[in-house]
Formats: C-alpha cells, structure tokens, sequence
C-alpha cells in the first residue's frame, strides 16, 4: 500500500510539474530577454536564422560596391556600401544598434544583387539589418 501511496504521489508531482511548465515558457523568455539585455542580443526566429544564412554566403569579392550608385556620390564614411553592410553588419548582431547607418542612402536599384556572383540578397539584408537595428535599439532606451 506505501508502494503504491509513493507512485501516486510522484505521479501526482510530476504531472504538475509538466502542467507548470506550460505556463512558465513565457517567464522564461522574459527572463532570457533580462539575462541578455546588457549585451543587447535579440533573440533570432528561425526565419532570421534562415536570412542570416543566405546574407553569409557573401565573401566580400567587392563587385557590388562597383556598381553602387550612392557609392559613387557619397563618402564612404556615411554610406560604406553593400559588401560592408553585408558581411560585417550580418554577423555583428548585438552591434546593429550602434551601426549608425541612414539606410535610406541605398537607392533601392538593385543593381548590386544583379552583379553579385553568389546571388546576395543585400536589399533584404538591409531591411534585416535596420529591423533588428530599431529592435536592439528598443533594448537599450528600455534599460533608462
């Protein structure tokens, strides 16, 4: 009778330990955000994981910054060009927030991803770059 008193019991404990659980995900993740908020990691869904992917297939050859249009009119110190926006921005994540960079300098032509020989998509990079830019900077005006 004990035996079967002690089973039940670690039954009965277990069972609320799993109906817990289901409702404690979201604390952890809270949680998760408070742990890495100082260092202003954001988490990825699996489609950012998926972008990333695609964005690292560049290696910085150069090619797209030949073609850039506002390349050619701006300096490079406000506007450094697709392949550092792709290469560096795309795998310095908790720095997008300090990037800095007016992305309405691109002139949404295009012409970069047409030359890219590994089919880049920099347009799309941009776009993830400057929303996880605004999510990180959220981040960190949220500490004050």
């Amino acid at each position: 009778m004990k035996s079967l008193f002690a089973k039940l019991n670690l039954a009965w404990a277990l069972f609320l330990h799993f109906l817990r659980k289901l409702w404690r995900r979201r604390a952890g993740y809270r949680a998760f955000l408070e742990n890495y908020r100082e260092d202003r990691l954001v988490p990825l869904s699996r489609t950012d994981k998926d972008w990333l992917l695609r964005f690292s297939r560049c290696f910085n050859c150069g090619i797209c910054d030949t073609v850039c249009p506002a390349l050619e009119q701006l300096p490079q110190s406000l506007f450094p060009g697709p392949s550092y926006l792709v290469t560096t921005l795309t795998r310095a994540t908790p720095d997008f927030w300090a990037a800095g960079i007016d992305f309405s300098l691109c002139e949404d032509c295009r012409l970069c991803e047409k030359v890219c020989p590994n089919q880049v998509p920099v347009k799309e990079a941009l776009d993830f770059i400057q929303a996880k830019a605004e999510e990180t900077f959220s981040l960190k005006i949220s500490e004050a």
